[in-house]
C-alpha cells in the first residue's frame, strides 16, 4: 500500500481474498459455460452474476494451476506427455477466457449505470487478475523444464500447432527473463523490474494528473463546422447536447488531437499545442516527467543487459517480424529518403491555401498542420466529406464491405440474428461465417455497431473463444462498434474515418475468424507479449483499412446517395480517395519522426549517449521545417514510447503493417485475379494465424520478404520520382 514500514515490526496479518460464493448451481453464467452451451448469456444472466461468476472462476483456474504445479514436480521425466503437461490447463484456461471475454463484452456494452472511476477499477483489476494468473504457469520451473524436454524431443509426438504453442512459451520465458533460477540474477532483474514499474507509475501520473488543468471551450459551432457528428460527440462538454454544444478540448489525445483537426480558430489551436506538448514537463514542478524518462531509460537498459541483450531495442525487437534495430532503422530510413521530400515540397501548397483562404500570414506552424492539411486536401480535390457521408450508411456498407471481403476469400456470412440467440443490447447482430466451397463453418460473429450512453470505450473486436471440437463448439467473436447511432430523421452516417474503423475492424474480426490455432496464445500474433511478432498482426485489418485508397472498391463499398440517390461515380471516388491520401501525409511525418525517436532512444547501448531532450532537440530540427517552441517536452507525456514497456522501439509498427498491407494490395493489382490471389493470402497467411512466423508466412504469400515500393508511391507519388528524387533497388526492397 505504500505505507511506511514501522521501526519495529511484531507481527503480520495475511488477508485473504473475499471468494464469491459462486457455483454452477447457483450462476447461470458460470453453468452455460460448465456445460459448454452453445451461446453465451448475454441477456439473461444478470451484471453481478457474470462479474462475480467470471471472478470465481479466475480463482479457482489459479488453485488449479498451483495444484498442477505441485503434481509436475513429482511427475517423471519420461511419462511426460503433452496431455498431461498442458492440457489439464489449457482445459480450464478455454472457459475462464470465454467467460473473461465476454464479461468484457457485457461490461463495455450494456452495463448499469455507476461511477466512472469504479467501473475503470473493476475492469481493470479483472484484466489484471486473468493475465497473472495465465502467465503464473510460465514462472514454474518444472512446468519450464516439461515442456522444454517436450519440444526438444525427436518423438514428442506432437501436432504441429502443439510445438508451436510450447515454442512460443518457451520464447516468452526467455524474453521475460523466468529462465533465470540462480538466486543472484533472479535478485537483479527484480531490483530493475521493481524500478521500472515505480517510474513507469510516477510517468504515468504526471501524464494523468495533468490532464484537466486546460480545457479548451468552444461555443461559436461556425468554429468547428467542419467536424463531424462523431467528433462533435468526443468533445461535446455534454453528450447530450452534442449538437449544440458548447465543446472542448481537454489534455487528452482522445479529444486534443480531433480538436486540433477541427478547430478553425488559430489562436485557440496555438494555446492548445502549447499547452499539450508542454504537457508534464519542466514547466510542472511537481509532475515534470523528465526524470522519469531517464530513469525509465536506465532500468529497461539495465533489465535488457542483464537478460542478455545489447539495447532494450535489441531485446523487444528480438522476436518480432523486423527481428532487429538495423532492419528498423533501415525501413524508417528508406521512408523518410522518399517522404520527407514530398513533405517539404506540399509545405508550398499548404502554405498558399492558408494564405488565400484563411487569410494566415507568415509562416505556417505546427499548430496548424493538423488543420490546414486536412482542409487543404478536401478544397484541393473538391470533397465534402460530410456530403459523403450520405454515401455509408452504417448497414448497406456492412453488407457491401462483406459482399466484397466474401468474394475475394470465398467466405460466404449469414445473418442469424432471428435464430433466437441471446444479445447484450437489440442493436446487435449475428453472422455464421463459411467457405463458399468446401462448406467450412469458420464461426460466429456478434457485432453490435452503435455508440450509446452506457457504452464504453470506442471499437474493438475480441476473441470470445477458439473453436473446440471436444466440446462441439465453434470459434465466437465479438466485434464492438461506436458509429454514430440512427435517429428518427434518417440512418446512422459514416465519416471517412469511422469507415476506416470498420473496415480495420472487420479485417481484425475475418482475421480471428479465419485462423485455424486451436490455441487463443497463437490464434494471431497478439500484443504486447515479447514472443509474438505483433508489429504484423495489424496487416491484414490495414489491408482492409486500405479500401479507401482505392477507388473502385471504395465505390464498391458505397450506396446511393440517400438524399439525391445519385451512386457515388469512380471520378468522385478517385477524389474522394486521392483526398483522404493527401490528408494524411502530415500525421504519417509526424509517425515517422516519432517511430526514428523511440528507435533512436532505445538503440543506444549506453543511455548517457545522450540526453532525451537534446535527442529530442536535434531529431526536431533534422525533420521539421518551424521552430520548436522553447517550452515544447512532448516526449514527457507521449505514453506509447515511455508508458509501456513492451511498447518500446515498437512505434513503427503502424507504418510497418501499412508497408505490407500496400505491398499485398500491390500485389492483388499485377496479378489481377482477385479471387486467386485472395485464396493463396487465405491458405498462406490468415489460415496459419500465428502457427509460424509472420516473415515466413509472408513470404509464403509473397515469395519473397517485403518491399517497401508500395508505401514509397502511396505516400510520394511516382510523379516525385520522376521529377529526380529516384529509389535505388535496395531501397525497394
Amino acid at each position: 500500500m505504500g505505507n511506511e514500514t514501522p521501526a519495529r515490526v511484531v507481527g503480520y496479518y495475511v488477508v485473504f481474498p473475499v471468494i464469491p460464493e459462486e457455483t454452477v448451481e447457483n450462476n447461470c453464467f458460470m453453468c452455460n459455460i460448465a456445460k459448454s452451451e452453445d451461446w453465451p448469456k448475454l441477456a439473461t444472466a444478470e451484471p453481478r452474476e457474470m462479474y462475480e461468476g467470471t471472478v470465481r472462476m479466475l480463482m479457482d483456474y489459479g488453485a488449479t494451476v498451483m495444484e498442477h504445479m505441485e503434481h509436475l514436480a513429482t511427475l517423471p521425466a519420461e511419462d511426460r506427455k503433452f496431455e498431461n503437461v498442458v492440457d489439464p490447463l489449457l482445459t480450464e484456461e478455454y472457459e475462464v477466457n470465454f467467460a473473461f471475454q465476454t464479461l468484457v463484452l457485457k461490461m463495455l456494452t450494456d452495463w448499469p449505470d455507476c461511477n466512472r472511476k469504479l467501473f475503470d477499477a473493476d475492469l481493470h483489476h479483472i484484466k489484471i487478475m486473468c493475465a497473472r494468473d495465465q502467465m503464473e504457469k510460465l514462472t514454474n520451473k518444472d512446468f519450464q523444464d516439461a515442456i522444454k524436454q517436450l519440444y526438444e524431443s525427436k518423438e514428442n509426438g506432437l501436432s504441429e500447432w502443439q510445438s508451436r504453442l510450447l515454442e512460443w512459451y518457451l520464447l516468452e520465458i526467455k524474453a521475460s527473463g523466468l529462465d533465470k533460477h540462480d538466486d543472484k540474477t533472479r535478485k537483479v532483474l527484480g531490483s530493475w523490474s521493481k524500478f521500472i514499474d515505480e517510474y513507469r507509475s510516477k510517468y504515468i501520473t504526471g501524464v494523468m494528473s495533468t490532464n484537466d488543468q486546460q480545457t479548451f471551450v468552444v461555443n461559436d459551432k461556425k468554429i468547428i463546422k467542419d467536424a463531424p457528428p462523431h467528433i462533435l460527440q468526443k468533445l461535446a462538454v455534454d453528450e447530450q447536447s452534442w449538437e449544440s454544444g458548447p465543446w472542448r478540448g481537454r489534455m487528452t489525445p482522445h479529444t486534443i488531437y480531433p480538436f486540433m483537426q477541427y478547430c478553425g480558430d488559430r489562436q485557440l489551436r496555438a494555446t492548445a499545442w502549447e499547452k499539450w506538448t508542454s504537457k508534464a514537463g519542466f514547466d510542472h514542478d511537481f509532475y515534470n516527467n523528465s526524470i522519469n524518462i531517464e530513469e525509465l531509460r536506465h532500468n529497461n537498459e539495465g533489465l535488457a543487459k542483464t537478460l542478455g541483450y545489447a539495447s532494450v531495442a535489441e531485446h523487444r525487437l528480438a522476436n518480432k517480424m523486423a527481428a532487429s534495430p538495423d532492419t528498423v532503422r533501415g525501413f524508417i530510413n528508406a521512408l523518410t529518403r522518399r517522404i520527407r521530400p514530398v513533405v517539404i515540397d506540399r509545405m508550398e501548397s499548404w502554405s498558399a491555401w492558408a494564405s488565400r483562404c484563411e487569410l494566415i500570414t507568415g509562416e505556417l506552424q505546427a499548430y496548424d498542420m493538423p488543420y490546414v492539411c486536412r482542409k487543404e486536401a478536401e478544397h484541393h480535390y473538391d470533397v465534402n466529406p460530410l456530403d459523403l457521408m450520405n454515401h455509408f450508411p452504417f448497414w448497406p456498407t456492412f453488407q457491401n464491405i462483406v459482399g466484397v471481403v466474401g468474394h475475394i476469400f470465398n467466405l460466404e456470412f449469414k445473418d442469424i440474428t432471428d435464430k433466437g440467440y441471446e444479445k447484450a443490447h437489440a442493436d446487435a447482430r449475428i453472422y455464421s461465417v463459411g467457405d463458399k466451397f468446401s462448406g467450412q463453418h469458420y464461426g460466429r460473429l456478434y457485432i453490435d455497431p452503435y455508440d450509446r450512453q452506457n457504452k464504453r470505450g470506442g471499437w474493438n473486436v475480441m476473441l470470445a473463444r477458439p473453436e473446440s471440437k471436444e466440446r462441439g463448439l465453434d470459434k465466437i467473436v465479438y466485434f464492438i462498434g461506436s458509429a454514430v447511432a440512427p435517429t428518427a430523421n434518417g440512418p446512422s452516417l459514416l465519416h471517412h474515418q469511422q469507415l476506416q474503423q470498420l473496415l480495420f475492424h472487420f479485417g481484425r474480426s475475418v482475421q480471428l475468424l479465419l485462423s485455424q490455432s486451436p490455441y487463443r496464445d497463437i490464434a494471431i500474433p497478439w500484443s504486447p507479449f515479447y514472443a509474438s511478432d505483433w508489429d504484423a498482426a495489424d496487416m491484414f485489418p490495414t489491408f482492409l483499412q486500405m479500401f479507401v485508397t482505392k477507388p473502385n472498391l471504395l465505390a464498391t463499398i458505397s450506396s446511393p446517395h440517400i438524399i439525391t440517390n445519385q451512386p457515388l461515380t469512380e471520378e468522385h471516388a478517385n477524389s474522394v480517395a486521392l483526398t483522404i491520401s493527401r490528408a494524411s501525409l502530415w500525421e504519417t511525418y509526424r509517425t515517422l519522426f516519432w517511430s526514428d525517436f523511440d528507435l533512436s532512444i532505445y538503440e543506444m547501448e549506453d543511455r548517457k549517449q545522450k540526453f532525451w531532450l537534446d535527442m529530442y532537440k536535434q531529431m526536431y530540427e533534422e525533420y521539421f521545417p518551424f521552430k520548436r517552441n522553447k517550452n515544447d517536452y512532448q516526449p514527457c507525456s507521449f505514453t506509447p514510447i515511455f508508458a509501456l514497456q513492451p511498447h518500446m522501439s515498437m512505434y513503427y509498427r503502424k507504418l510497418w503493417a501499412e508497408m505490407l498491407a500496400l505491398d499485398i494490395h500491390e500485389t492483388f493489382d499485377e496479378e489481377d485475379n482477385e479471387v486467386q490471389t485472395g485464396e493463396r493470402l487465405k491458405t498462406t497467411v490468415l489460415n496459419r494465424g500465428s502457427g509460424d512466423v509472420a516473415k515466413e508466412l509472408f513470404k509464403r504469400f509473397q515469395g519473397r520478404n517485403p518491399s517497401v515500393g508500395a508505401i514509397c508511391d502511396h505516400y510520394a507519388p511516382p510523379l516525385t520520382l520522376q521529377e529526380g528524387m529516384e529509389m535505388s533497388e535496395n531501397e525497394r526492397r
